[in-house]
């Protein structure tokens, strides 16, 4: 079925940037514009699938894109999009700064004016906001865009390769930086405004970025207390000599943080908690524990790997209680397969080392140690 042109636009606010010689618009759009767009695939996505075998991206998950659109209720998302233009002719010109887009194709079988090289789950998560009522039409929530012109004279013999490498950049090539100074300033500015945490602190069961300030300070109390396996392991802003960065051990806490505010328990409890687990698991692993850079086991996948599984194990052996002691987790993780052994866990031949070191990965391998759970 045909469709018309649609003359009324889509403003896009945009200033003309150059790199190396190539064209790029730096400017923002209305969140129910970009909507509009996605929804009438005048922006499409380029994913991989058997009638498109050369799709660079996988398919959407609905949940992610979801989770993205009730979080722009409220939450801020400066991050640009990326998107990219392979056929520079049909894009239209400025008036004054304005770029007139149109809001439908011309036809079914028009490819997209806009590829998404990066920002799929934002954009369908803004469409879901719309569709859900979370976002409405007279709220000024603006999505910034970065949009890269294919440039033919520029040596590039495919558009949609210089898409997918800058995809690639993206995901996996950009470094991803340490966030501990970050959390450093919300921890003292938590303080500042509510009062310092401390054991008897109660565990409030809020949104994810809420439960930082309590991470910080288990994880400080881990670093430093005498009794805890972790003293001295973990690596402080601006300081070097650990196994893991503060940073990533402060972001592995989330799901332990999650099944605390829910079973009740508080800051100090959460640390005993920890604690014993440790304990127990080190202990099963003493080559591991005696060479940690040696094994996965207390790097940042080891650590984001087994701060899902402890709340899996908790809520799966009720028995155990919501606080069990080193001694009743030692007996049963000794009986999880061979999942806490120092051969699974040996960074050249370990199993858990074939998992790899992204977010993924490391719950992948939670999922592996949780099924013999």
């Amino acid at each position: 079925m045909k469709t018309s042109l649609q003359t009324t636009g889509v403003a896009l606010r945009a200033t003309e940037a150059i790199q190396h010689g190539r064209r790029i618009l730096v400017g923002a759009i209305s969140a129910h514009d970009l909507a509009t767009l996605y929804d009438n695939h005048v922006i499409g996505v380029d994913v991989y699938s058997s009638s498109n075998p050369n799709g660079y991206q996988r398919t959407l998950i609905k949940s992610r894109s979801r989770r993205f659109g009730r979080f722009a209720t409220n939450g801020i998302a400066p991050t640009a999009i990326l998107l990219y233009v392979r056929d520079p002719s049909r894009f239209p010109e400025a008036e004054n700064g304005i770029y007139n887009l149109p809001t439908k194709l011309v036809n079914e079988e028009e490819k997209p004016l806009l590829w998404l090289a990066d920002g799929q789950h934002r954009s369908d998560g803004i469409s879901e906001a719309f569709k859900e009522s979370w976002l409405t039409t007279d709220e000024a929530y603006d999505i910034p865009v970065t949009i890269l012109f294919w440039d033919s004279e520029d040596g590039l013999p495919d558009p949609r390769l210089e898409e997918a490498t800058q995809f690639y950049t993206i995901n996996q090539e950009q470094k991803r930086m340490r966030t501990d100074l970050a959390h450093q300033y919300i921890f003292n500015q938590y303080q500042a405004d509510k009062g310092p945490i401390g054991d008897g602190t109660a565990i409030p069961k809020v949104r994810k970025r809420e439960y930082v300030p309590y991470e910080i300070y288990v994880s400080r109390r881990l670093n430093k207390d005498t009794d805890s396996p972790w003293k001295g392991l973990i690596s402080t802003p601006n300081t070097s000599g650990g196994i893991v960065s503060e940073g990533a051990f402060t972001d592995s806490l989330l799901p332990v943080m999650d099944y605390a505010a829910t079973a009740g328990l508080n800051i100090g409890e959460t640390i005993k908690l920890l604690k014993n687990f440790w304990t127990s698991v080190l202990s099963l692993s003493p080559n591991s524990k005696a060479e940690p850079e040696s094994a996965v086991l207390q790097k940042t996948a080891g650590v984001s790997s087994l701060h899902i599984v402890l709340p899996t194990l908790l809520i799966r052996k009720p028995n155990l209680g919501k606080q069990p002691s080193t001694s009743q987790l030692h007996s049963v993780l000794q009986t999880v397969g061979d999942k806490f052994t120092d051969q699974y866990w040996d960074a050249k031949h370990g199993e858990a080392a074939t998992f790899g070191t992204g977010r993924k990965s490391s719950q992948e391998l939670a999922k592996a140690i949780i099924d013999e759970i």
